[in-house]
């Protein structure tokens, strides 16, 4: 197959080969720099951010005793950090009632409140929104089990999500 002058059947050299090699190993090298997002930029793991969890009908006495500032709430499945609480607002629950009329009328729960959890949550941000722990991403509308060794909220919802505290 190689001859003496070190081509292959007579038409290309081992050398040629090399060389196109090369010169394709370069371009693509250069379009992966340039075109492509740095991955240390896009995956940074380090990046603070908070999450405002909205959980609703909640009785008084694990809304003023269960959800403390200053401890962490966790995922349900593996029990990794989600965030710090730095913030609970916490509101009278409201129910949509029908009267016998016919009529609705938004209602106080009696005995129950809406509460909006505030976390500081680490992990990254990207093009594509914001991710706790590396994988979990968190964005408005989504709902999470919030865990806490004091409390579980099978339902909490994803109120907002900002890179300030509000």
């Amino acid at each position: 197959m190689i001859d003496a002058q070190g081509k292959i059947k007579g038409r290309v050299s081992i050398i040629d080969i090399v060389i196109v090699l090369a010169l394709l190993g370069l371009i693509v090298g250069f379009v992966y720099r340039n075109a492509a997002p740095h991955i240390e930029t896009v995956l940074r793991p380090d990046d603070n951010f908070y999450v405002t969890f909205e959980v609703n009908r909640i009785r008084s006495v694990i809304a003023e005793d269960a959800v403390v500032v200053g401890e962490y709430v966790f995922r349900q499945h593996d029990r990794q950090p989600l965030g710090r609480i730095v913030a609970i607002d916490k509101l009278p629950a409201t129910e949509v009632m029908q009267r016998s009329d016919g009529t609705a009328v938004l209602a106080t729960m009696e005995d129950r409140y809406s509460l909006h959890i505030t976390i500081e949550a680490t992990g990254s941000i990207t093009e594509s929104g914001f991710f706790a722990n590396g994988n979990d991403a968190i964005a408005p509308g989504a709902e999470i089990i919030l865990v806490n060794r004091r409390f579980i909220f099978p339902l909490a919802r994803v109120y907002s999500v900002s890179l300030d505290r509000i």
